[in-house]
């Protein structure tokens, strides 16, 4: 049995065959006979209610009565989540750093020749090892990595 069976404050009697004869709701303590119209609304008003209590777990919200109920001022609340100037400002400016870097390291690739290029490609982008660009091009390993290495420092100057 489910948790939410447990405490769930209504059920359906069944005779020996499997057959519903009665619909119960219990309120204050007290069972309580209902129609099987009123004991299908209670249910799903029932289900909603914990699925909303579920995806309130996962993405919690708040309420304004919630906020009146604990005391907080809706203004202080609003304002403590507001984006405030130098925060957008400074948003804006590291997106326009990241912007100039990129393409910055965009011509530094392209300054490359295609050697280069593609040995870059294979390593960082297609995620090969350099064992696996150095079975590919016939040669050994240390080649590799030292291509990889005379590459980067180019970059490295490129960029500096």
């Amino acid at each position: 049995m489910k948790k939410w069976q447990e405490i769930r404050n209504y059920r359906r009697v069944r005779n020996e065959n499997g057959q519903v004869i009665a619909n119960i709701i219990t309120i204050d303590g007290i069972d309580v006979e209902v129609s099987e119209e009123v004991f299908l609304a209670y249910s799903q008003m029932d289900r909603q209610e914990r699925y909303q209590q579920e995806q309130q777990l996962v993405h919690p919200q708040v309420s304004l009565e919630l906020l009146s109920e604990h005391e907080v001022p809706i203004d202080l609340y609003l304002n403590e989540h507001q984006i405030s100037a130098e925060e957008n400002v400074l948003n804006l400016e590291e997106q326009l750093e990241n912007y100039i870097k990129q393409e910055r390291l965009k011509a530094a690739i392209d300054s490359l020749d295609g050697e280069e290029r593609q040995l870059l490609q294979a390593l960082f982008f297609d995620g090969f090892s350099t064992r696996e660009c150095a079975c590919q091009r016939g040669v050994s390993q240390r080649a590799i990595i030292k291509r990889r290495d005379r590459i980067l420092k180019k970059l490295k100057v490129f960029l500096n």
